[in-house]
Protein backbone atom coordinates (compact mmCIF):
# COMPACT_ATOMS: atom_id res chain seq x y z
CA UNK A 1 0.00 0.00 0.00
CA UNK A 2 0.84 3.74 -1.24
CA UNK A 3 0.62 4.31 2.86
CA UNK A 4 3.36 2.33 4.16
CA UNK A 5 5.73 3.64 1.66
CA UNK A 6 4.79 7.03 2.54
CA UNK A 7 5.38 5.89 6.30
CA UNK A 8 8.48 4.36 5.36
CA UNK A 9 9.95 7.27 3.87
CA UNK A 10 9.07 9.70 6.69
CA UNK A 11 10.59 7.46 9.14
CA UNK A 12 13.85 7.46 6.96
CA UNK A 13 14.22 11.04 6.23
CA UNK A 14 13.33 11.73 10.17
CA UNK A 15 15.81 8.60 11.29
CA UNK A 16 18.59 10.28 9.09
CA UNK A 17 17.93 14.04 9.70
CA UNK A 18 18.34 13.15 13.90
CA UNK A 19 21.31 11.50 13.10
CA UNK A 20 22.85 13.92 11.47
CA UNK A 21 21.79 16.28 14.32
CA UNK A 22 23.44 14.12 16.86
CA UNK A 23 26.60 13.94 15.11
CA UNK A 24 26.80 17.63 14.55
CA UNK A 25 26.10 17.95 18.52
CA UNK A 26 29.15 15.59 18.94
CA UNK A 27 31.33 17.12 16.57
CA UNK A 28 30.86 20.57 17.98
CA UNK A 29 31.37 19.02 21.76
CA UNK A 30 35.13 17.36 20.22
CA UNK A 31 35.46 20.92 18.58
CA UNK A 32 35.43 20.01 15.13
CA UNK A 33 33.23 22.56 13.81
CA UNK A 34 33.89 22.21 10.01
CA UNK A 35 32.72 18.48 10.11
CA UNK A 36 29.39 19.74 12.02
CA UNK A 37 29.13 22.05 9.59
CA UNK A 38 29.13 19.07 7.19
CA UNK A 39 26.17 17.26 9.13
CA UNK A 40 24.03 20.22 8.98
CA UNK A 41 24.43 20.67 5.67
CA UNK A 42 23.23 16.58 4.88
CA UNK A 43 20.61 17.17 7.49
CA UNK A 44 19.01 20.15 5.16
CA UNK A 45 19.17 17.91 2.20
CA UNK A 46 17.17 15.28 3.92
CA UNK A 47 15.11 18.22 5.31
CA UNK A 48 14.44 19.78 1.85
CA UNK A 49 13.20 16.21 0.39
CA UNK A 50 10.95 15.17 3.12
CA UNK A 51 9.32 18.55 2.18
CA UNK A 52 9.26 17.35 -1.69
CA UNK A 53 7.90 13.77 -0.54
CA UNK A 54 5.29 16.04 1.17
CA UNK A 55 4.06 18.04 -1.32
CA UNK A 56 4.71 14.93 -3.95
CA UNK A 57 2.45 13.01 -1.89
CA UNK A 58 -0.32 15.96 -1.28
CA UNK A 59 -0.11 16.51 -4.99
CA UNK A 60 -0.79 12.85 -5.55
CA UNK A 61 -3.23 12.05 -3.97
CA UNK A 62 -3.26 8.80 -3.55
CA UNK A 63 -1.69 7.88 -6.78
CA UNK A 64 1.66 5.66 -6.55
CA UNK A 65 2.99 6.71 -9.66
CA UNK A 66 2.32 10.84 -9.66
CA UNK A 67 4.30 10.43 -6.37
CA UNK A 68 6.96 8.71 -7.82
CA UNK A 69 7.09 10.97 -11.16
CA UNK A 70 6.81 14.47 -8.90
CA UNK A 71 9.46 13.15 -6.42
CA UNK A 72 12.01 11.49 -9.08
CA UNK A 73 11.52 15.28 -11.38
CA UNK A 74 12.51 17.18 -8.13
CA UNK A 75 15.22 14.31 -7.22
CA UNK A 76 17.00 14.96 -10.48
CA UNK A 77 16.09 19.38 -11.22
CA UNK A 78 17.03 20.42 -7.35
CA UNK A 79 20.72 18.70 -7.54
CA UNK A 80 21.90 20.44 -11.23
CA UNK A 81 22.19 23.72 -9.14
CA UNK A 82 24.41 21.86 -6.76
CA UNK A 83 26.75 20.31 -9.58
CA UNK A 84 26.36 24.12 -11.34
CA UNK A 85 28.06 24.77 -7.45
CA UNK A 86 30.68 22.40 -7.64
CA UNK A 87 31.46 23.03 -10.85
CA UNK A 88 32.46 26.76 -10.20
CA UNK A 89 33.92 25.94 -6.77
CA UNK A 90 36.25 23.83 -8.74
CA UNK A 91 37.50 26.49 -10.91
CA UNK A 92 37.69 28.90 -8.40
CA UNK A 93 39.61 26.14 -6.09
CA UNK A 94 37.21 26.67 -3.64
CA UNK A 95 37.88 23.13 -1.64
CA UNK A 96 35.20 24.30 1.06
CA UNK A 97 32.96 24.70 -1.38
CA UNK A 98 33.50 21.92 -3.15
CA UNK A 99 32.95 20.02 -0.44
CA UNK A 100 29.49 21.59 0.85
CA UNK A 101 28.59 20.29 -3.04
CA UNK A 102 29.83 17.09 -2.79
CA UNK A 103 28.00 16.16 0.55
CA UNK A 104 24.98 17.58 -1.10
CA UNK A 105 25.10 15.27 -4.20
CA UNK A 106 25.94 12.32 -2.31
CA UNK A 107 23.71 12.62 -0.06
CA UNK A 108 20.86 13.50 -2.75
CA UNK A 109 22.12 9.88 -4.43
CA UNK A 110 21.46 8.13 -1.21
CA UNK A 111 17.69 9.20 -1.15
CA UNK A 112 17.66 8.65 -4.83
CA UNK A 113 18.23 5.16 -4.30
CA UNK A 114 16.42 4.92 -0.64
CA UNK A 115 13.28 5.85 -2.50
CA UNK A 116 13.86 3.52 -5.26
CA UNK A 117 13.98 0.97 -3.23
CA UNK A 118 11.13 1.55 -1.22
CA UNK A 119 9.04 2.28 -3.77
CA UNK A 120 9.40 -0.44 -6.33
CA UNK A 121 8.59 -2.83 -2.85
CA UNK A 122 6.02 -5.38 -4.07
CA UNK A 123 2.88 -3.87 -2.62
Amino acid sequence: MIEQKISKLNSYFDKQISLCEQCSKKLLADDRKDEAVFEKVKANVYDIFRTIFSVAVKTGKGDSEAVRRFFILKIQQIPSNWATAYNQAKKHDDADKMQIEQIKLDTVSEIKEIFTAIWEEEE
